[in-house]
């Protein structure tokens, strides 16, 4: 009787043994999920405001690169920004810019001249001005591009949405969802290349993406 408790003990030992080895094994090998990156540096208005209905698109403002090289981006962000069916966007060229106010371009943060809100409003009949910086761009491999954005109300000149966030092809997040971003909205149906094909390559469709990703977080009132 006594041999047989034994035996007892000992299958129980070696059971507990092996459940614990199974799940030694189950914790090491399972896999580890990413960490997350930084959420972007949004803003909304806290308080409800009547919506806006036509936005005065804005050209981008650099200081680096010349118009007709950032008039691309223009167009990119245009498009991308057309696609969120918000608001109804009237894009401003740089022309209309210098008619206006003898500037090509406006940087979100700098001092406007007196009442260019409220002219805006007037000769393109909007409601809204969005603002756009091209805080960085690397159009060389990895592709990075930093995008500093607000919205404001053209009569009061209250912010509505912000947004500032650097995009860098180098961080293997970023290269990852951009790859996703031309699997699901390219029209080019081609296989995409094991360094990422033309969106890690292209600045222009690069810069889709990043007007994307700048705009998921736009929502109106």
């Amino acid at each position: 009787m006594r041999q047989r408790h034994a035996h007892r003990a000992l299958a129980a030992a070696l059971a507990v043994s092996l459940c614990g080895g199974c799940a030694t094994l189950k914790h090491v090998y399972a896999p580890v999920p990413p960490v997350p990156p930084p959420p972007p540096n949004v803003f909304t208005a806290p308080v409800p405001s009547e919506p806006l209905r036509r936005v005065a698109l804005l050209p981008m403002h650099s200081t680096a690169f010349p118009d007709h090289y950032v008039r691309e981006l223009d167009v990119a962000f245009q498009t991308e920004l057309s696609k969120r069916a918000v608001f109804e966007v009237v894009p401003v060229s740089r022309a209309q810019m210098e008619a206006l106010f003898g500037e090509r371009q406006f940087s979100s943060t700098e001092a406007l001249p007196a009442g260019a809100l409220a002219r805006l409003g007037e000769q393109c009949g909007v409601d809204g001005v969005l603002f756009t910086d091209l805080t960085q761009f690397s159009p060389y491999r990895p592709v990075s591009m930093g995008i500093r954005t607000k919205l404001v109300a053209a009569s009061t000149g209250q912010i509505r949405w912000a947004f500032d966030n650097v995009f860098d092809a180098g961080n293997a997040r970023v290269a990852e969802s951009a790859k996703r971003f031309q699997i699901a909205f390219s029209n080019e149906h081609q296989p995409l290349t094991s360094d990422g094909g033309s969106v890690l390559l292209s600045p222009v469709r690069f810069a889709k993406f990043v007007a994307s990703e700048t705009y998921a977080s736009l929502r109106q009132e």
